[in-house]
């Protein structure tokens, strides 16, 4: 689930700003974004960055070369070139010819493998995505798209106290952003649109199971919806609004739930009056923390995230974004 979030998340941000391919002296412009379109990488061409193409078939010729992440959602990939880096390839088939290496792991989810003789994969070989590959953020910056690789999960190949320092530490900066960030849409929230979270977030605790059906129902259709619209590839577009509104969903669900553990906490820890930004951004911040607690809990993992993602995406559905109070108030008509 993590995983899903992750990619969710760049695609959310990266595939309304696509990139046209165009060669410079055989050069292409650094982290390309190709949006319904075929890309192909010609010989002798070298990408320098990462390549995500979302509905999209990839053709990196003989001779090419991708010195980064390659990403493709509702394609096929046909390498023939180098790819300095890693390769994934989600709801499409993968084709490594004669010539073809890959210096990092090779992941697929909902398609094949075909490979010819002398196709080489330096990296792991995973079908579907695991917990100890980094899926890269590809973030547009002036001057092109930067990599950033997001951790996720124990590294098996970190051995050694200093690796598990390293890993300790990026896990504990990734923490902090995260609370901050969940603490300051928290507060934004209450100062904005007070009266919509705290329906829903009244919705979700007094109709706690109904929140978390629906909500339940609302990621399964969505998911199978946009894998649906991607594979499609005339209707991927629509894709787009989809995530966006998921995503919107699930961020105000998030923040709505926030809101209310702040409302419960603030009064237990002082008698004194304080502002519901900070009551807001304090119980935002307390719950993305013991979700990624309980992230770290073997036994329970992701589950925690997705059980209140999902009771939140309820609770918005159910109050409408916070327009009407559930259950709806029937009005009789007297007769």
């Amino acid at each position: 689930m993590r995983r899903l979030r992750i990619v969710l998340l760049f695609a959310l941000l990266l595939a309304l700003i696509p990139a046209p391919a165009l060669a410079f002296g055989g050069r292409v412009p650094d982290g390309q974004v190709v949006f319904g379109e075929d890309f192909t990488l010609a010989a002798g061409e070298i990408l320098d960055g990462d390549l995500v193409v979302f509905g999209g078939d990839v053709t990196l010729e003989e001779g090419s070369e991708v010195n980064g992440d390659v990403v493709v959602w509702g394609g096929t990939v046909d390498v023939n070139g180098t790819v300095d880096g890693n390769l994934a390839a989600l709801g499409g088939d993968v084709h490594l010819g004669a010539s073809a290496l890959i210096t990092g792991d090779l992941v697929t989810m909902g398609g094949e493998i075909q490979r010819e003789e002398g196709a080489r994969v330096e990296g792991q070989e995973v079908t579907g995505v695991g917990r100890g590959w980094a899926f890269p953020v590809i973030i547009p910056l002036p001057g092109g798209a930067r990599r950033i690789p997001i951790p996720s999960g124990p590294y098996t190949h970190w051995n050694g106290l200093p690796g598990l320092l390293l890993h300790l530490l990026l896990r504990g900066i990734r923490l902090v952003l995260l609370v901050f960030l969940m603490a300051g849409l928290s507060g934004l929230v209450v100062v904005l649109w007070p009266q919509p979270a705290a329906r829903v977030g009244e919705t979700a605790l007094q109709a706690l199971l109904p929140s978390l059906g629906v909500g339940l129902l609302t990621v399964v259709v969505a998911g199978v919806v946009v894998l649906g619209l991607i594979a499609s590839l005339c209707l991927s577009p629509l894709a787009l609004l989809v995530i966006l509104a998921a995503g919107v969903a699930g961020l105000f669900g998030w923040t709505a739930l926030g809101i209310l553990v702040g409302e419960r906490v603030v009064p237990a820890l002082t008698s004194r009056p304080v502002s519901p930004f900070w009551s807001a951004a304090l119980g935002g911040a307390l719950l993305i923390f013991i979700t990624e607690l309980l992230d770290l809990i073997p036994c329970v993992g992701w589950i925690g995230g997705f059980l209140v993602t999902c009771v939140g995406v309820g609770a918005v559905v159910l109050t409408r974004f916070g327009t009407v109070a559930y259950p709806v108030a029937v009005t009789e008509t007297p007769g």
